[in-house]
């Protein structure tokens, strides 16, 4: 069992802590968090402004959510309050929030409210731990891990999911669910939930209903294209890109992401290059192990000056279409006909 899952199972036998961080991005956790302990602290009723209080950190003062925490509640036996967007705890916090006191958050939790239970929901991938009021809720504070899982930690949280819901995957079914949805937990658990009520009678989740009913990620999609872009198949690049516009993606949403996979293949290709394994390519350059993963699944294939075209021609698409050059979908065309007829230089 994870941390966070005993974390939570302490939570629903009635032991709660009085202040708790939540840190990470992860956006699924984060909801399992936040409803487990609506649930413990007010049986899971937040439509009763009385006890229940969200202080809006861009918006509210610091101060103000303390002061709330230390208030008796009303009609029962604890005080919930949220803190979101606290900017103060990282390095880059907003220029346009309120002047924070925040040694009254230092204060506070030297001596937190027993009949209060305070949350710091910290959605960011980094807190700045040089600060006194990060070193203070770090050291006084329950911390929520809520970031990301490494590959292995993702594949057995999902499989132990799927097995307490009663159900069973098909050989090859579970790896092509991962894949298509680029190894996202969030996503995951979503598409799950279309999963298990087209299987409610077998309880069997089969490759075929995964291709059918789980839609692909947008980075999937994209990932998609720059193989093909790769390997030289310019029609088939081109209805993959149509067909991302039909879903009302951004032409140039597409192509920045594109930017960023062809820069991570250069990355993985280079450091692959010096002697760098998988784990240790992930750490260097802070990207998913997974992605990297696939990175160096493709990259392996082509040497480094051909990424290195494609890469700079794309620099170039993207600066024609954002001076008004030429037409987004026309340019993407484009790039595609010029890179796929060029003549292939594989390692």
């Amino acid at each position: 069992m994870s941390n966070l899952q005993q974390q939570l199972a302490t939570i629903r036998q009635g032991t709660v802590q009085p202040v708790y961080l939540v840190s990470g991005t992860e956006h699924y956790l984060i909801e399992r968090f936040k409803q487990t302990i609506i649930t413990a602290v007010l049986d899971g009723d937040t439509s009763s402004d009385f006890n229940f209080t969200t202080f809006n950190m861009e918006e509210d003062e610091l101060q103000a959510a303390v002061q709330e925490a230390e208030s008796i509640p009303f009609f029962g036996k604890q005080r919930l309050v949220f803190v979101t967007h606290p900017t103060f705890l990282t390095g880059k916090p907003s220029k346009s929030e309120p002047d924070h006191n925040l040694e009254a958050l230092v204060n506070y939790l030297q001596a937190p409210a027993d009949f209060s239970v305070l949350v710091i929901f910290a959605p960011y991938e980094k807190l700045d731990k040089r600060k006194k009021v990060t070193k203070s809720l770090l050291k006084q504070a329950e911390v929520i891990d809520a970031s990301p899982m490494d590959t292995n930690a993702l594949a057995r949280y999902v499989k132990e999911a799927v097995q307490t819901q009663g159900y069973r995957f098909q050989d090859g079914a579970f790896n092509a669910l991962m894949e298509r949805t680029d190894y996202q937990l969030t996503t995951i658990m979503s598409e799950l939930q279309k999963l298990y009520l087209y299987h409610m009678e077998d309880k069997y989740i089969t490759r075929h209903s995964i291709d059918e009913l789980v839609t692909r990620t947008l980075e999937s999609n994209i990932f998609e294209i720059n193989e093909l872009v790769l390997t030289k198949r310019a029609n088939q690049a081109i209805q993959v890109f149509a067909d991302l516009l039909l879903q009302k993606e951004e032409p140039l949403k597409i192509l920045a992401i594109m930017l960023s996979q062809f820069r991570l293949l250069l990355q993985v290709h280079i450091l692959r290059a010096k002697g760098y394994q998988q784990a240790e390519i992930a750490k260097e350059i802070s990207a998913h192990p997974y992605r990297v993963k696939l990175a160096m699944q493709t990259e392996r294939r082509f040497n480094r000056e051909l990424l290195a075209q494609a890469y700079q021609q794309l620099i170039q698409a993207e600066y024609r279409i954002k001076t008004g050059q030429v037409d987004p979908e026309l340019q993407f065309e484009l790039f595609v006909m010029q890179f796929t007829g060029q003549k292939e230089s594989q390692t």
